[in-house]
């Protein structure tokens, strides 16, 4: 055998195998995957056990091919008709869960030395709410289709597409240094009639499509449809300016509305466990644990903390008397979205390794206290 394969196989079982096996760890703790994976990253990384490069050809790959499924499974999960029942109040607390973590998180950064674009990236990479996780929990807890379940979802939603809008615009300014609100601008737009024109697309010409692809019945034709569909759209974001995650998350939207939606988001699941954890585990393994004894990070950390649970806390003020303060938590858990803008911002130089590191941690810390918090008062939320 080969022994450059057999050496990148072996990695691949160590990673996958120790990523499933943390999983089931933390699962049993109540906590997400995701928190394994990232310390899985940063025990195996080059700070530590050095048995894995996060600049390896081979794991950057698989991380930018597991990044793209995880905005494609988004896209497919996004209800966009929970957010219509309950889109008042999901509007509401989703502006202010956007605005008030946006607002404090671009001044501290300013105050800290950043320039306006990346005190900006800060500030956005911290308004996503995790959409999977919230939608999890509900589900544990059998509120998902309840009115509260509704407007978290929904806010949840309109905050990872406006971050993704945001994403978009931070792509152009890379190849616009300085950065320009022009730039920004016209690239978040030019984003979202992307997400538009897919959606409308999609509910007129995609369930034909996938009609036909259906009847050839050749075995695993759907899925290999469904995936050669989102990268395709990723590779047309990508040439267009835009992020891949663009694309990908469209995808999702578009064939949210065909028949075989549902045995598609099943089939895509696989894709998710076998792929998503090996961008996780590169997030951790770029992650230096030694800058979080510093003075400075830990105050920054503990300062962006505060500004990241009292943002979305107050975000529950956009919803009814009696379910403002289980919306509010149910709007605190970081997740897919705010690790891709921070690995974004980290590998394009617009973040430290210092600053990336605060805001892993926040992913993280606010991943853990949200369902040891949120559980309870979801029992007491309609």
């Amino acid at each position: 055998m080969d022994s450059g394969f057999a050496e990148i196989a072996l990695k691949i079982i160590i990673i996958l195998g120790s990523a499933k096996l943390l999983a089931v760890l933390v699962e049993r703790l109540g906590q997400s995957p995701v928190v394994g994976e990232l310390l899985l990253g940063m025990i195996l990384g080059p700070y530590l056990l050095g048995w894995i490069d996060p600049k390896s050809p081979i794991l950057a790959f698989l991380a930018e091919i597991g990044i793209i499924v995880l905005a494609f499974y988004l896209g497919l999960i996004a209800d966009l008709e929970r957010l219509l029942q309950a889109r008042r109040p999901a509007v509401r607390v989703a502006t202010l869960g956007m605005l008030l973590p946006l607002a404090l998180t671009v001044l501290y950064a300013h105050l800290l030395g950043l320039s306006w674009g990346a005190a900006l990236f800060l500030g956005a990479a911290l308004t996503a709410t995790s959409l999977v996780k919230s939608g999890h929990l509900l589900w544990e807890t059998k509120m998902l289709h309840t009115l509260t379940g509704s407007i978290i979802l929904g806010a949840a939603l309109l905050d990872d597409l406006v971050a993704l809008w945001m994403l978009a615009g931070f792509h152009a300014w890379l190849t616009a240094r300085p950065f320009s609100w022009m730039e920004f601008i016209f690239e978040g737009a030019l984003s979202l009639i992307v997400l538009c024109l897919s959606l409308a697309l999609g509910v007129r010409w995609a369930p034909q499509l996938f009609r036909i692809i259906e009847r050839l019945e050749t075995r695993g034709m759907l899925i290999v449809a469904s995936l050669v569909f989102c990268l395709a759209l990723a590779v047309l974001a990508e040439s267009l300016g835009l992020a891949v995650v663009v694309g990908a998350f469209a995808a999702g939207l578009m064939l949210e509305y065909i028949p075989q939606e549902r045995k598609i988001t099943r089939q895509v699941e696989t894709l998710v466990d076998l792929f998503v954890p090996f961008y996780f585990v590169k997030a951790g393994a770029v992650l230096n644990p030694f800058v979080l004894g510093q003075w400075a990070v830990i105050v920054n950390l503990g300062v962006l903390f505060v500004i990241a649970i009292v943002g979305k806390l107050l975000s529950g003020l956009g919803a009814q008397p009696g379910n403002r303060l289980a919306v509010g938590v149910g709007m605190m858990p970081r997740g897919e979205v705010g690790l891709i803008f921070a690995l974004f911002g980290l590998v394009n130089g617009i973040l430290t390794q210092e600053l990336y590191a605060v805001l892993v941690m926040i992913i993280v810390l606010t991943t853990i206290a949200t369902p040891i918090i949120l559980r309870p008062l979801l029992r007491r939320a309609t």
